[in-house]
């Protein structure tokens, strides 16, 4: 069952009371070997707490060429996703002893434990955090995240009521059917809930998804058609902001 989680969560995560955080991590110029260095460290302490019980799934994410947001920041060079089952468990994880953890699993001392740690943001310019709630979601049976899968970002900022309804009730079903003849392989809805000060706010939600090898020949009827129109014009969307590639995942 693991291997079916991202959020994703990728920040993928299998129901909709489940968190996740992303965090959009900005590089230093050329630090990009050391940032990696770091998060193979970090993984090993990953797979200890998801071994506990204490989070569902946790994946690196190298962003790929998109349009920038705003002019103002640079954009990510990587999305980080921590993945929990409940609020609960969120919350819960502020009580995690990652030093402890980091001797256990590494084999090494306290002191350098605690130096490992406190430098993982030394190859960070700056990074932006989203507190996203999983919404809803589509997914092929088959579907298992390996390193290399891309994953396309679809940023979206409800302009009414309505927005979320249509994509869970219209826009869901779209996205089933292509996975069910293979041209899709995962739809994933979540909504922002909190992120950081210096983070974006020009969306509401994010989509993520992934495509399968199939041709999408799905055709609406009249009554469905009308109803996607309708879901188009309760959201704007921001153009082109890239996708992703899995990079690690535990």
């Amino acid at each position: 069952m693991k291997k079916l989680l991202i959020i994703i969560f990728i920040p993928f995560v299998v129901n909709s009371q489940q968190i996740s955080v992303m965090d959009a991590v900005v590089l230093k110029e050329g630090s990009d070997a050391d940032y990696i260095e770091v998060e193979e460290f970090w993984s090993k302490i990953h797979e200890d707490i998801i071994s506990q019980g204490k989070k569902v799934s946790w994946a690196i994410w190298k962003r790929l060429p998109g349009e920038a947001i705003t002019i103002d920041s640079k954009p990510a060079d990587y999305f980080i996703f921590n993945n929990y089952e409940s609020q609960e468990q969120y919350e819960a994880s502020g009580d995690i002893d990652y030093i402890a953890i980091a001797q256990r699993v590494h084999g090494i001392s306290k002191r350098k434990a605690e130096k490992m740690i406190d430098s993982s943001f030394d190859p960070r310019e700056t990074t932006r955090s989203y507190t996203l709630s999983i919404q809803a979601q589509a997914v092929a049976t088959d579907f298992n995240p390996s390193a290399g899968l891309v994953c396309s970002i679809s940023l979206m900022q409800q302009k009414n009521d309505d927005y979320e309804s249509f994509e869970k009730e219209v826009f869901k079903d779209q996205f089933q059917k292509s996975i069910d003849i293979g041209a899709q392989t995962f739809w994933g809805f979540t909504r922002v809930e909190e992120r950081s000060e210096n983070a974006y706010t020009q969306f509401s939600h994010i989509c993520f998804n992934i495509s399968g090898e199939g041709e999408n020949t799905i055709e609406n009827d009249f009554k469905t058609q009308k109803l996607v129109e309708l879901g188009l014009q309760s959201r704007d969307m921001i153009p082109n902001p890239g996708s992703m590639e899995l990079i690690l995942f535990k």
